[in-house]
C-alpha cells in the first residue's frame, strides 16, 4: 500500500469522520488520528489479513479505525461504542464514503467479560480504548474482552509504558504480542482540565496474534 494513497485517505478521513463532540472525561474520549487509523489498516492489509476479514472496532468513537479498514479493503466492519451520540456521526461518515452498507454500529458497554459479541473467530479486532488515566484498568478490560473473542489478530493503541504487562496478558491467553510503533497521539484541548492547546501523548501500537495462526 503506497504512502501517497495513505496520505490521500488520511485527508479524506479527517474531513468526513469528525472529532468526538463534547468528549466526556469519564469515558476518556479522544479521537483517533486519521493517520494512525490508516497506518493500522495498512499493516493489516500488507499482512494479507484485511481483505477477507470482518473488522470489529471496540470503543469506536466516530469510527475512524473502522472506516480506515473499509477504505483499504475490509469487507465489513462492526463498530461498538457506549456513546449513542456517535452512531449518527459514524453512519453519516460511512454514507459520505459510500461505505454505509458495510458497517454496523452497536451501542454497548464493554468490560472484560461483557459486550455485544461472544466470538468472532477469523475477524480482526481494532481498538483505541480509554487510556486508563481516569478509571484505572479500563484499557485492560478492553483488551481482555478483545482476547475473549478469539480473533486472528488484535491491533490496540495503548498508552506507552506497559509492554511487558500486555505481553504477559497475551501469552496467558494463547497470543503473542509485539510492539509495532511508538507514536505521538495528539489530544487537542477539549475538556475543562486541559491546559495545553494540544498535548501529545506517547502511545504504543501493539499487535496481538493468535498462536498457531
Amino acid at each position: 500500500m503506497v504512502a501517497v494513497k495513505i496520505s490521500k485517505f488520511s485527508k479524506i478521513l479527517e474531513e468526513v469522520a469528525p472529532g468526538i463532540p463534547k468528549p466526556l472525561r469519564e469515558l476518556e474520549q479522544y479521537t483517533t488520528p486519521a493517520h494512525i487509523a490508516l497506518r493500522v489498516a495498512q499493516h493489516a492489509k500488507l499482512s494479507g489479513l484485511l481483505d477477507g476479514s470482518i473488522v470489529v472496532d471496540l470503543g469506536a468513537g466516530t469510527c475512524r479505525l473502522s472506516l480506515a479498514a473499509l477504505l483499504l479493503g475490509a469487507p465489513k466492519a462492526v463498530a461498538v461504542d457506549i456513546d449513542r451520540r456517535l452512531q449518527p456521526l459514524c453512519m453519516e461518515a460511512a454514507r459520505r464514503l459510500g461505505l454505509e452498507s458495510l458497517i454496523e454500529f452497536i451501542v454497548s458497554r464493554i468490560s472484560r467479560d461483557t459486550g455485544p459479541i461472544s466470538y468472532c473467530g477469523d475477524c480482526i479486532v481494532v481498538t483505541n480504548p480509554p487510556f486508563g488515566v481516569w478509571r484505572r484498568g479500563v484499557d485492560t478490560e478492553f483488551i481482555l474482552y478483545a482476547l475473549s473473542l478469539k480473533p486472528t489478530r488484535i491491533y490496540a493503541i495503548l498508552k506507552s509504558g506497559n509492554l511487558e504487562y500486555h505481553r504477559g496478558l497475551a501469552l496467558s491467553r494463547g497470543y503473542d504480542v509485539k510492539l509495532l510503533w511508538t507514536l505521538k497521539f495528539p489530544i487537542p484541548a477539549s475538556m475543562e482540565h486541559h491546559r495545553s492547546r494540544v498535548r501529545r501523548v506517547d502511545v504504543d501500537v501493539l499487535c496481538y496474534e493468535r498462536k498457531g495462526g
